[in-house]
């Protein structure tokens, strides 16, 4: 069975900052002229071309700002997901699953995003990139439904949009130094930022951090240790020139790099015909992989001499230039941006307690971007925009499966003694690449007319065509990793074995080439009935690309590739300012059918199925509210509910059981046969209810100002695997988490007291 997440104790985190400037302050509500009441603040939404206040934008939208990231320790996708209705980020062997609205982004290299991700209005087109995008960020917006209209394909179940903070002509600075006690972290970051001439035409900011932990915040149970242990750290730097009245540069560079060691998940225990052998090596037939390898007769499994069964090693860097050009009627601007990264990763890939499989992967990805684009000025009765874009990206990905076939070893004995055979080799690998070129350009435009005074109406369109070549390949060998220095295997007794039973691949190179066009469009009815509420009615489509599997084994190039899918979608909302202006509430109604939707399902043994296999609904409520309920205390709270279900999904993949107790050769085979049918049924991540409640105590002591929030974000129960396996659902739960900071007087500095999952 998989061995269960379980948290550390509570875990602490104290935060000493010095500063050259006040910092901002952290309640989000501002006080009037006379100083008698309290509103709340205007927050604008900048990702959509053009920025609006939250209460103006017709969709379901989330925004966290900078201050609130910083109160309650937010530092990566899974820590933003806690608080947002019908969203879900979690981390996993490959890279983070992100589920919005009961939708997942693709675990396979060649697949496309479900979420787009932006960062500072760049695309980020591999889900990897995620883990790069915390750094100095002055605001996130999540936006949920289809977005291909002005944000483009692969946007369809929503967009994160990342805004990083941007250059300031008053010279201020940071410098955060926090130890966290429970995973032994030691955690920095900081910027500076100011004029850099006298006329202050010329500013500029610096940021950086850097993270490192000796243990982890999951226990092993198995072995009593803790992970993952993980070292990142990153360097911004932003050059913002007025040049003059009418134009602005903006340069942006950065760069990044992760090491990272463990892994959050272990099978406890090994069943079947292994287990009396493995109960001879273990107590109470458990094993753990470290120290066996040599010891059970398994030399060099691992990747490249790595001794850690699990541990990756990422780069990225990021380089963007802005020009604005403002004129009588708008704003022209001009955007480029390269970005790439790489990454070397090795996994235990049988998450069992011997050594059987390792899977290791690189993965190299480089992409350029421009766009132009014209936004008019802003006008109750027309405004407009139009642009273009264009993209260009390559990826390489290799990655290969090592089986330990060491027969001197008791287990291999055992275990081959039985087969009949013996193999070749100690080791036998499994050699899968795929080196692909995208290449994207897309006509987008969005126009808004004051029906009357209180009426509007906005449509949006983008047309885009993609072409994309690859070539993907696939080799079985006696060797570790090389596939041009490996060794062939003659049994073919061996070779059938692992080409259909284990390895489940048939060597071959197959060229591949696809191309499509889409039109994606929008249309928004906004009602202003008065001051205080807006309401509306949209209408949109979408698109996620069709490609490549990376992890296509078969010989056919037919199974190397799969189709487009498409998202409908139609949204009620309203946007509520309550109590005089102390309070506002947003709510949205949605319902989403997904055609021809691409699903990815693990085998049951080592490889990944692709295909246009299902078609789905979704429909829920979304709520966000937040009331300045007097000077001192603010509630948020959040609510989302989700009725997700498979119309017709009969070729799942398979739970190991059930492939073991049909007699299939394979999880293929499985899935073919229609063993797991899951019309009907809910998807992978998706919670039906999830909910948060924020509590916030902003108060002075002598001349201190101090502000305490406690926050309960709650989750129903889920399925964490994509066959919906029993032993993966993961039951319902709370978390507590409770922050206090103290501030000087002047902002200089401010120490924090920071308890995530008090509860456990």
């Amino acid at each position: 069975m998989l061995h269960k997440r379980k948290f550390s104790p509570i875990s602490l985190a104290v935060t000493a900052a010095i500063s050259c400037s006040a910092l901002s302050g952290v309640s989000f509500a501002e006080t009037t002229a006379d100083g008698a009441e309290k509103d709340i603040e205007v927050i604008v939404v900048k990702g959509a071309k053009r920025p609006k206040s939250l209460q103006e934008v017709s969709a379901s939208v989330n925004v966290i700002g900078g201050e609130e990231m910083t109160q309650m320790k937010i530092e990566n996708l899974g820590d933003l997901s806690s608080g947002l209705p019908n969203v879900s980020i979690s981390a996993n062997a490959i890279q983070d699953t992100i589920s919005m609205r009961g939708i997942n982004s693709d675990l396979q290299a060649g697949g496309e995003q479900s979420v787009g991700i932006f960062v500072d209005g760049i695309y980020h087109g591999r889900g990897i990139q995620s883990r790069f995008s915390f750094l100095d960020v002055e605001t996130i917006e999540v936006l949920r439904g289809p977005q291909g209209a002005l944000f483009g394909k692969n946007t369809i179940a929503g967009v994160l949009a990342i805004n990083p903070a941007q250059a300031r002509e008053d010279l201020e600075g940071s410098i955060t130094v926090g130890y966290e006690t429970q995973a032994q972290q030691i955690e920095t970051r900081g910027y500076i930022t100011g004029a850099l001439n006298d006329e202050g035409t010329v500013k500029g900011r610096l940021a950086f951090k850097y993270n490192d932990n000796d243990k982890g915040f999951v226990t092993n149970t198995m072995d009593d240790t803790t992970g993952v242990q993980q070292t990142d750290m990153a360097l911004r730097g932003i050059l913002d020139w007025d040049v003059n009245d009418s134009w602005t540069l903006n340069f942006r560079a950065e760069q990044g790099e992760l090491d990272q060691e463990g892994i959050w998940w272990e099978l406890a225990k090994l069943d079947g015909p292994l287990a009396p052998t493995i109960a001879s090596f273990g107590e109470d037939g458990m094993l753990n992989y470290k120290g066996t390898a040599s010891q059970l007769g398994y030399p060099g499994l691992g990747y490249d001499g790595e001794e850690t069964a699990s541990m990756m090693e990422a780069s990225f860097s990021e380089y963007a230039l802005k020009a604005n050009y403002n004129m009588d009627a708008g704003t022209f601007s001009f955007i480029a941006a390269q970005s790439d990264y790489d990454f070397d990763r090795t996994v235990d890939a049988d998450f069992g307690p011997l050594p059987i499989l390792q899977f290791s992967d690189f993965e190299d990805y480089e992409q350029t971007s421009l766009e132009a684009r014209f936004v008019s000025k802003d006008s109750d009765d027309i405004e407009y925009l139009f642009g273009v874009y264009y993209q260009d990206s390559d990826l390489l990905t290799q990655a290969v499966t090592d089986a330990a076939t060491n027969n001197t070893s008791a287990v291999g004995n055992a275990f081959f003694g039985a087969m009949g055979f013996y193999p070749e080799h100690a080791i036998t690998s499994r050699y899968a690449s795929l080196d692909q070129n995208s290449e994207t350009l897309a006509l987008f435009g969005q126009i808004g007319i004051g029906l009357s005074d209180n009426l509007k109406l906005e449509v949006s369109g983008r047309y885009s065509e993609e072409d994309k070549t690859a070539t993907q390949a696939v080799n079985l060998y006696g060797g570790n990793y090389s596939a041009t220095s490996g060794n062939a295997i003659t049994n073919p007794a061996e070779m059938f074995f692992w080409s259909i039973a284990v390895l489940e691949a048939t060597p071959h190179s197959n060229e591949l080439e696809r191309s499509e066009s889409h039109f994606s469009p929008n249309v928004n009815l906004n009602w202003s009935v008065n001051d205080d509420t807006n309401l509306y009615i949209a209408y949109s489509k979408g698109f996620k690309g069709g490609g490549f599997n990376s992890f296509a084994m078969s010989a056919d190039p037919a199974e190397a590739q799969y189709e487009d899918e498409e998202a409908t979608s139609y949204e009620i909302g309203g946007k509520f300012v309550l109590a005089d202006g102390a309070a506002t509430l947003n709510a949205a109604i949605f319902d989403t059918d997904y055609d021809n939707m691409q699903t990815t399902q693990f085998t049951g043994g080592t490889t990944f199925v692709v295909a246009n296999a299902a078609q789905a609904t979704s429909k829920g409520l979304e709520l966000d509210l937040t009331w300045l309920v007097s000077d001192d205390w603010t509630v948020y709270s959040t609510f989302g509910y989700i009725d997700f279900e498979f119309v017709s999904y009969e070729n799942a993949g398979c739970t190991a059981l059930q492939i073991q107790g049909g007699g299939f050769a394979n999880g293929a085979a499985c899935a073919a046969a229609g063993a797991n049918d899951l019309s009907g049924r809910t998807n992978q991540d998706v919670p039906e209810f999830t909910a948060s409640l924020g509590l916030e105590y902003a108060t002075t002591i002598g001349e201190f100002d101090l502000v305490t929030r406690l926050n309960l974000d709650h989750s129903d129960d889920f399925y964490a695997a994509q066959d919906l396996d029993e032993e993966s659902k993961v039951d319902a739960f709370t978390l507590v988490d409770l922050s206090v900071r103290l501030a000087s007087p002047d902002g200089d500095w401010d120490v924090a007291f920071i308890a995530p999952n008090l509860t456990d």
